[in-house]
């Protein structure tokens, strides 16, 4: 289409919607998904330390609990305040910006001292996460095609899981190697090693465009995409037209979005909240409970495993049976793995096979959670609607595991926490009962 200068408008998002997978779609994929897996890893490394960091410093596991919370209250500040660079200074700079200090503050965490030291060191590592993930997941969204974009975000965020799991699989010997600082140094130095091939990943095309930045580069990296596409300098590269309305929260309030707006955070807020909680705090209770350290770790790992099989086994059964009777029985099955648990832990097989279980209800439920939420509300309330119910479960994955290691720390049995852990998760359930019901009346 020519414009009134002459010049043939090219429509990028046509051309990258439209594209068949290519050499570039997987560059960017693996690359991110590196991203994701060391991001990951170096998540849970503190999960993964706590129990051989708080026996070298002499102290009880629960008296680590700000340190446990600082790369949450990192990673929240950061996605607010930080990741949103990504918009103005492009993703690639913001990715890359960001993963170095993902490295560096988590090797930082291995020379760490006193409690304060790595008090600071876990917060900016917390604060390169909560902008390199955002960023890593825009990038791999912008350029996956249109067909194929739900499946390519979807493996590119499980590498966060996998990373966590890679975490636990791989710190007995770390530990029995060089102690829990081994497990940081191996994180840092594996993210910084990641940092060069990093700077292989294009920047974002969408961002390109939108910025009116290097019409050289994008039309070479649209003739990668697509290879019938000739770039040329009569070439002018567009975006389709965006109409986004700014939204106040006020407007999910209304009477008719208020009961399931509300529903939907409390639910949010508690199933992120239980994320957090476990995915820190598991280790340690599992060593509590009796099993020897390096078993702890390897089985606690299996609850990032149970959650990327959940995250795909639910999906599949929602669009079969929907997404509220799934979400209900995943709870009510994840409660059952924790009332056991907290009976007492039994063998390593079932204790094995309830985590798992835990890692489908809680991981996967979140994964559910995000694709419920996205339906919930009419499209020119969506984002702030996602976004608002996002931000709900960020304050629960802040408050949750510092509530559990004041319990630890005030002396609470690990097998009443497990019971306590129960409770939010019947809530959870009983709260998805009722958004179904308030979902079909404000339809009505």
């Amino acid at each position: 289409m020519h414009g009134n200068d002459g010049k043939l408008r090219v429509d990028v998002e046509a051309l990258l919607d439209g594209a068949k997978l290519g050499p570039l779609h997987w560059r960017v994929l693996l690359l991110c998904g590196l991203v994701a897996l060391l991001d990951g890893y170096d998540i849970q490394a503190m999960a993964s330390a706590i129990p051989s960091l708080a026996a070298d410093w002499r102290v009880p596991p629960g008296a680590l609990r700000w340190i446990v919370t600082a790369a949450l209250i990192g990673i929240a500040g950061a996605a607010l305040l930080v990741s949103p660079l990504g918009d103005y200074l492009g993703r690639r700079t913001v990715l890359l910006g960001s993963f170095a200090l993902v490295g560096a503050a988590t090797l930082g965490a291995a020379t760490a001292h006193d409690q304060h030291e790595l008090f600071l060191w876990r917060l900016l590592t917390g604060a390169g996460l909560g902008a390199s993930l955002p960023n890593a997941l825009a990038l791999t969204a912008e350029y996956a095609p249109a067909a194929r974009r739900t499946m390519l975000v979807a493996l590119m965020a499980c590498g966060i899981s996998l990373g966590a799991a890679l975490s636990g699989f791989i710190a007995p010997p770390l530990i029995g190697y060089g102690g829990w600082r081994a497990v940081f140094a191996t994180g840092g130095i594996g993210a910084l090693l990641a940092w060069l091939p990093l700077l292989a990943l294009p920047e974002s095309l969408r961002f390109l465009v939108a910025r009116r930045r290097a019409p050289a580069v994008i039309g070479r990296l649209l003739a990668r995409l697509d290879p019938a596409y000739g770039p040329g300098p009569q070439h002018d590269y567009a975006l389709q037209e965006d109409i986004r309305r700014t939204l106040s929260v006020r407007q999910l309030l209304t009477p008719q979005l208020a009961a399931a707006t509300g529903l939907l955070w409390l639910v949010f807020f508690l199933n992120l909240g239980l994320l957090y909680l476990l995915s820190s705090w598991l280790p340690a209770l599992l060593n509590e409970s009796g099993l020897p350290l390096a078993s702890a770790l390897r089985i606690a790992a299996m609850f990032q495993i149970g959650g990327v099989v959940g995250g795909f086994a639910l999906a599949w059964l929602m669009q079969r049976w929907g997404p509220y009777l799934v979400l209900i029985s995943s709870y009510l099955l994840t409660v059952g793995a924790l009332a056991v648990l907290g009976a007492g832990v039994p063998g390593i097989a079932l204790t094995t096979l309830l985590i798992v279980v835990m890692g489908n209800g809680v991981v996967g439920g979140q994964v559910a959670l995000n694709t419920l939420s996205a339906t919930l509300y009419p499209t020119t309330a969506r984002a702030t609607g996602v976004g608002w119910a996002l931000g709900m479960g960020r304050f629960g994955g802040i408050v949750a595991p510092l509530a559990a290691g004041t319990l630890m720390a005030a002396g609470v049995p690990t097998g009443r926490l497990f019971w306590l852990a129960a409770l939010p998760t019947l809530v959870c359930a009983a709260g998805v009962a009722l958004l179904r019901t308030a979902v079909l009346r404000s339809r009505q």
